[in-house]
């Protein structure tokens, strides 16, 4: 099981979800939205174990004693289901969904209380499993609690997220690194994403080529950057100083593009996930998006 004390999770994030468990106020379905890294699952797990605790008596946290906490150390709690695609499927498939949720929701708790079906990475689910996923979501059983774990709720379909509550988690970039070349591309980037000023489109190609032939495996990671960034700085624009101790220093740099700037980058981010899940060439995907962003200011 995934801990909280290994994730930097926003306090702010866990306090909501302590007032709710204890006022007995959580709602039927949730999308927990952020980059990997920023505590998303851990919380959702914290969430099933206080809800499934049969000893929390006047308090929110879970006792970590009784026998529903102990199956849920062991990952074996049959009243908390984590439903998730196979190694070899690149998205969700409506099986899965039907398997994991749908053809189990009815059947009530094993331990009489609540029901929690957790499916990370909700965003790979294909239209047909979203479409079974809705049918559910519309009218699930009272003690059932769905979380859709996602990059964003905006890879989800706009059905679905009218119909969750989203929570949004926030975490520091992925890449501390002591590697010279990678943190030469994060700069490139961090240029590209404040101003472009000092670079030509020669340059935003060879920084593109840099990241699609060398650093191949990161590009999911140096994505997750990038949104967290932007993000970042859409919550310095709007007034909240929540910029963390390691963040970029182009963040605040960024605070500066319009927010019409910002929303086409993370649209544009949110263009570069999808066509990596499709195969499409990394070359392209880069060219594509950082020309997008380049083009923006």
């Amino acid at each position: 099981m995934e801990h909280l004390a290994d994730q930097r999770v926003d306090p702010g994030i866990l306090n909501y979800i302590d007032e709710a468990v204890l006022k007995d106020a959580v709602r039927p379905s949730y999308i927990f939205e952020g980059v990997r890294g920023s505590g998303r699952l851990a919380t959702a797990l914290y969430a099933a174990k206080a809800l499934l605790c049969t000893d929390r008596k006047d308090t929110a946290k879970p006792c970590n004693r009784c026998h529903s906490c102990s199956l849920m150390e062991s990952g074996n709690h049959p009243d908390c289901i984590i439903v998730t695609r196979e190694e070899t499927d690149k998205e969700i498939k409506v099986d899965t969904i039907r398997d994991g949720i749908v053809d189990d929701i009815g059947i009530k708790p094993y331990y009489g209380g609540k029901k929690i079906y957790i499916i990370p990475d909700a965003e790979l689910m294909n239209e047909s499993a979203s479409n079974a996923l809705l049918k559910t979501l519309e009218e699930p059983p009272e003690y059932a609690v769905i979380i859709l774990i996602a990059s964003g709720r905006e890879l989800l379909l706009p059905t679905i997220r009218s119909r969750c509550m989203t929570v949004s988690f926030r975490s520091e970039p992925r890449f501390i690194t002591d590697d010279e070349e990678l943190n030469r591309v994060l700069d490139g980037i961090g240029v590209i994403l404040s101003s472009g000023q000092g670079m030509d489109i020669s340059g935003v190609l060879d920084l593109s080529r840099s990241i699609s032939k060398d650093h191949a495996k990161d590009i999911r990671d140096i994505l997750d950057t990038m949104e967290y960034s932007c993000r970042n700085a859409l919550l310095l624009k709007s007034g909240m100083d929540l910029t963390e101790e390691g963040d970029p220093v182009y963040i605040e740099k960024m605070s500066g593009s319009s927010y019409e700037r910002l929303e086409l980058i993370l649209s544009a981010i949110k263009t570069a996930r999808e066509d990596i899940r499709l195969n499409v060439s990394k070359d392209a995907v880069m060219d594509s998006l950082l020309l997008h962003i380049y083009h923006s200011r």
